[in-house]
Parts: structure tokens; sequence; C-alpha cells
């Protein structure tokens, strides 16, 4: 199978991509992800997916608690997944081109969102960040190997936007929505340009939940923890805004120690 590389030569030689490719998209809707195996050949065609769609493919990963919380009530990390869980999440931020949080993720948690756990290639971080509140000591900005990407709304000192590219970050503008959020559409479109092919989404609540109600996903992989936290939900207090709730389909459970992976597809008919 082609790899992603080869494909991204294909439709800038030739256009679009090859019937055989084409069809093998097409038929993604009808053949779930089981293992991290599958989603490393699904990876091979997202350079085609991103000229048929205009988008990256992308894949929302968290771990929660049986009773759906991914932080304690006070909106502090928790550690979920087991130390074979873990290994995987690395695994599918190692397939990823990116990997995404949102700036409450990054001031609770100050994560480094690195592959350290296996051997691979570190995805770029992005930041959703409207106002520009990445502290310049976070690890993401201090790492040398990669500069995150800060997504930003458009009205910004120079002077802080300065600041953080002479701390190593590269801040980014970005059209908002009415809500002064990211508009996730414009940061697609703008993600398509730089010829990013996939990302992978890891939280927060607010960042997954307005990707759900943007029907912006094509695959979930779910880490489900034997532990109850009532605490802060997956889901944000607006919860799914698009319909009474997301079916799955294509769902297979795949144990880790004491945790539970769930691959599946989004029922809205997702690529």
């Amino acid at each position: 199978m082609p790899s992603a590389k080869r494909l991204d030569a294909e439709i800038i030689k030739n256009g679009p991509v090859s019937t055989e490719t084409g069809t093998r998209i097409e038929q993604w809707a009808q053949t779930g992800i089981q293992s991290i195996e599958g989603l490393k050949i699904r990876m091979q065609d997202t350079a085609a997916f991103r000229a048929k769609y205009h988008r990256p493919f992308i894949t929302v990963s968290y771990a929660q608690s049986v009773d759906g919380s991914i932080a304690s009530r006070r909106k502090e990390p928790i550690a979920l997944s087991g130390p074979r869980s873990l290994v995987l999440t690395h695994q599918i931020r190692a397939c990823c081109d990116c990997i995404l949080i949102g700036i409450g993720t990054v001031l609770a948690d100050n994560p480094q969102l690195s592959v350290r756990k296996i051997k691979g290639q570190n995805p770029q971080p992005i930041i959703l960040d409207t106002r520009l509140r990445t502290p310049l000591d976070s690890k993401l900005v201090q790492r040398n190997d990669l500069s995150p990407w800060i997504i930003n709304g458009q009205n910004h000192s120079n002077e802080r936007i300065q600041a953080l590219e002479k701390a190593g970050a590269k801040p980014m503008r970005c059209s908002t929505g009415p809500d002064g959020k990211i508009d996730l559409n414009a940061l697609m479109n703008l993600l398509c340009e730089l010829k990013i092919n996939s990302i992978m989404v890891e939280g927060g609540a607010q960042v997954i939940t307005s990707f759900v109600n943007s029907q912006l996903a094509d695959q979930f992989i779910i880490t489900i923890t034997p532990k109850l936290v009532g605490g802060l939900q997956v889901l944000n207090s607006k919860g799914i805004e698009t319909a009474p709730y997301l079916d799955f389909k294509q769902v297979h459970y795949q144990h880790l120690d004491d945790d539970i992976i769930m691959w599946a597809r989004p029922g809205w008919g997702a690529k």
C-alpha cells in the first residue's frame, strides 16, 4: 500500500488520486478500525482523504472513568490510563501528523504531547488558544524538537505574539465563530493548506465537545478505566447539540489489563 508521502506526491503531480485509492476511502465507512495496526494502515491513505474531503482525517482519543469523567470535579488531572493503555495512546500519537488540545488542558496539565514511551515520531502539537494565554514556560513552548502551533483569534498585540515566538512557539491566526472560539472549519482549511493529513484530538472537554458538535471526527478511540470519579465530564454542559445522542458504528472492544479500549466510528456518516 502506498505511503502518505507517495500519495501526496501523486496528488501534486497527477491531480485527483487514483480510482483504487478513492475506492478504498469510500469503503472506510464499511470497515472499522479495531487495533493500532489497523489505524496505521488507514493512515497510509490520509493524504488522499485530505485531497478528497479538504480536511485532515480526525481521530478523537481520550481516557475516561466509567462515569465519563476525564478530570476531577475541580478540573485537576487524574491518572486514568493503565501502563499498557498509555503506551497505546503514544502509539496513536505517533500515527498522526498533529496532536490537538485546548488551552484549558495546557493550563491544567502542562503536557508534553510526545511519544516518549515508544519509538516513533512526535506529532506536531497544536493548541487552540483564542486569547494567547499559553504560558511562555509551558512544556510545549519549551520543547526543543517542535514549536507548538498556537491557533488564536485575530486581535492580539504584536508584543504578545513576539514574546511567544521568542520563547519557541508559532502563533497562527484563525477566524473565530460567533461564540468567540476558533472556527473549526476554518482551522481545517488552514491545516489542509499546510498539507496536514491527520490529527489526533486529545482534549479537553470543551475541545472534544466542539469537534463532536461540528461533526469533525472520523474515528474514536476511547480508553475506559475501572474508576468512579464524579468529576469533569468528557462533554461539557452544552452536550451534543445536533442530535439527542451520537450513535457509534463499527464498534470493537479491546482489553488492556483492566482498561477497555473502544474503537468506533461516529454514526453521522464520517469517512
